[in-house]
């Protein structure tokens, strides 16, 4: 979807006689923009994927270029072309051998080329991306709610994507303050380098589109190998690193669907996929894999889910309110621990006369003999919604 800068440098190296120097590995990044950069200290306002083009009139400091690589690699920068010919005759041996052991794209074009032409053509390249790439965003949407009859639509994401192949949906949360955008955006641009990379490598051959939600992403494949089904959760989680590390991300998988008009049920189950990553605090959760939690996490009125959990729970709730008792943690234990007194004992460091005393206080208030699973089942399904309730976070998805 991005501007990547190895189709740019394809697509203009004989206009613009460039070549490659070092660093040809790291040629699938992502270019949000291009810069002159003839001072050291401009690199500090990048804020990743930025392309640089210099003179080098400061070269004649012999650490400077090595320095100002490194700088821009570590912002992740998506490299640098030397206008070589009168401040920099050659580029040094030792930035040479940097970039390369570092994978960054270093480029040369010769004096005689107009840096201010590159400069415009590469911005127009991009300025014309980013319009598309809001076209497809839109188109997206109104697919994932449905709306993928509408011409428009199919007319904007018909020039990218087959419309009667297969899509699959992720649904991607991560609970972030003001403080972590930066960090944020940069995950997202190394999910869509890691995309660039593996196409390089032929592991993909998918087309993809990423979706900025107000709360969440949507990442959405087409046509993808069952190879990449299996791979990319992973990828996904070393993009966002810097998140998973504090238990901040949560994932969410939809199904595989064929053609464009099942996309939005991939969508919806990657969602509710995703709130059950949320609700759970596991990273990744596959709506396939869900089981009776498929029915339990699609409901969307939670005061739907809340009124059959008071209905179940809440004579023995006001019961232990009223008596200052603990009847209801028993009886959560006493399922967990499929009905035995000995291991409920042993989990709530109560005597096993004491738990047997309040199993059957616990029979009488419910009016429920509590002996095999089908009269547990609905109690445990409550508690199921109490500890939703405790994690539920609200998305907005517009």
């Amino acid at each position: 979807m991005a501007v990547r800068f190895w189709e740019m440098y394809e697509e203009t190296k004989e206009q613009f006689k460039l070549r490659i120097a070092a660093g040809k590995a790291g040629m699938d990044t992502v270019v949000s923009w291009v810069h002159m950069l003839e001072d050291e200290t401009i690199v500090s306002r990048f804020h990743g994927e930025e392309l640089a083009i210099t003179t080098g009139m400061k070269a004649g400091n012999p650490d400077w270029l090595l320095k100002v690589v490194q700088g821009m690699a570590k912002d992740d920068c998506a490299g640098i072309i030397i206008n070589t010919g009168m401040y920099l005759k050659e580029i040094p041996g030792d930035v040479i051998l940097w970039c390369d052991e570092h994978n960054f794209p270093l480029l040369e074009m010769p004096w005689e080329i107009s840096i201010t032409e590159l400069i415009q053509d590469y911005c127009m390249r991009i300025i014309d991306q980013k319009q598309f790439e809001k076209k497809i965003s839109k188109a997206f949407r109104e697919a994932i709610q449905g709306y993928w009859k509408e011409a428009d639509v199919r007319q904007v994401l018909g020039e990218r994507f087959d419309m009667e192949g297969i899509f699959q949906a992720y649904c991607i949360y991560v609970k972030k303050t003001m403080e972590d955008e930066f960090n944020y955006n940069q995950a997202v641009i190394r999910l869509e380098n890691q995309f660039g990379l593996w196409k390089g490598n032929d592991k993909i051959n998918a087309s993809y589109g990423i979706i900025r939600m107000e709360d969440f992403l949507v990442l959405i494949l087409n046509n993808s190998k069952e190879k990449v089904f299996a791979e990319l959760p992973n990828l996904i989680l070393q993009s966002f690193s810097y998140f998973t590390k504090e238990h901040r991300f949560f994932l969410g998988i939809g199904p595989r669907a064929s053609h464009i008009e099942n996309l939005s049920a991939s969508y919806k189950k990657a969602r509710t996929a995703m709130k059950m990553s949320i609700g759970t605090g596991k990273e990744i959760i596959r709506f396939d894999e869900m089981g009776f939690f498929k029915i339990l996490f699609s409901v969307e009125d939670m005061d739907i889910l809340e009124s059959y959990a008071n209905e179940v729970l809440g004579a023995l709730e006001a019961y232990d309110k009223a008596h200052k008792s603990d009847y209801v943690e028993t009886l959560r234990s006493y399922i967990k621990n499929d009905r035995s007194l000995i291991r409920v004992a042993e989990d709530t460091y109560t005597h096993r006369n004491t738990v047997n005393y309040r199993i059957q206080n616990i029979k009488k208030i419910t009016g429920c003999d509590l002996k095999n699973p089908e009269e547990l089942f609905p109690y445990q399904v409550a508690f199921y919604i109490r500890d939703m309730a405790k994690k539920t976070i609200y998305i907005n998805e517009s």
